[in-house]
């Protein structure tokens, strides 16, 4: 299973609403703090433009990406909704966006910072918990922050988000020290399904990037970044 991605920067947004379609220009209206605004236009962006690459359209008013009731993003080419996966993903000036044609896909940015240990034991299962204490100082801001992205991913894959305890999703790590400009493989665990997800992570600068699929056998590919 190949999972295609993209991510953007801030200033790659076009300017103007003319690629916007009706639906979203609508979704747009709604959002008035400035910086929820500018986060939403950058993820539309960057959906619409992987999805154009993905179908061979032209422009990108004639894609629209609308939330669904679960606010899950679907991709839509009239009224005809793509029998794709998609996921978006945004952090500090930043989107992503991956898609899958065969497959459930999530993906999310996080930024590797410190963090809490009220944070990791609010929101990491027990042997989450054990590993963050475990590792090496210097590795322990990435593994909090690959494993909190790889939840919001897992859980993204479910069409539940965040409002499920991330608790029900266990991750592993398979290489933490990897250098990070590569994908490397990671697993995540969820309950009470009993499913087993496969998944990848990258590091660019303090941001990393996760995509987690409900197939097995996945590889990542199709990187479009746009400045």
């Amino acid at each position: 299973m190949t999972i295609r991605w993209s991510l953007s920067r801030a200033s790659a947004a076009p300017e103007g609403d003319d690629w916007l379609g009706p639906e979203e220009r609508a979704a747009q209206a709604g959002l008035t703090l400035p910086k929820r605004r500018a986060e939403w236009r950058l993820g539309r962006y960057t959906a619409k433009s992987l999805v154009a690459d993905l179908i061979g359209a032209r422009r990108l008013e004639e894609i629209q990406v609308i939330a669904a009731k679960d606010g899950a993003p679907e991709a839509f080419v009239g009224s005809e909704r793509l029998r794709m996966s998609l996921s978006i993903s945004h952090r500090d000036g930043v989107a992503a966006c991956a898609a899958a044609w065969d497959a459930r896909v999530g993906c999310d940015l996080e930024v590797v910072e410190p963090r809490t240990p009220r944070f990791v034991s609010d929101f990491f299962t027990e042997r989450e918990r054990e590993v963050a204490y475990e590792v090496d100082d210097s590795l322990r801001d990435r593994y909090v922050a690959l494993v909190w992205s790889a939840k919001e991913s897992a859980l993204k894959v479910l069409r539940a988000g965040l409002r499920r305890d991330t608790r029900s999703a266990e991750v592993e790590i398979e290489e933490l020290a990897a250098p990070g400009a590569d994908w490397s493989p990671l697993t995540v665990a969820v309950s009470p399904e009993g499913e087993r997800f496969e998944g990848s992570w990258f590091q660019d600068g303090d941001v990393v990037m996760t995509i987690v699929c409900d197939v097995p056998a996945l590889r990542v590919a199709g990187h479009d970044e746009k400045r």
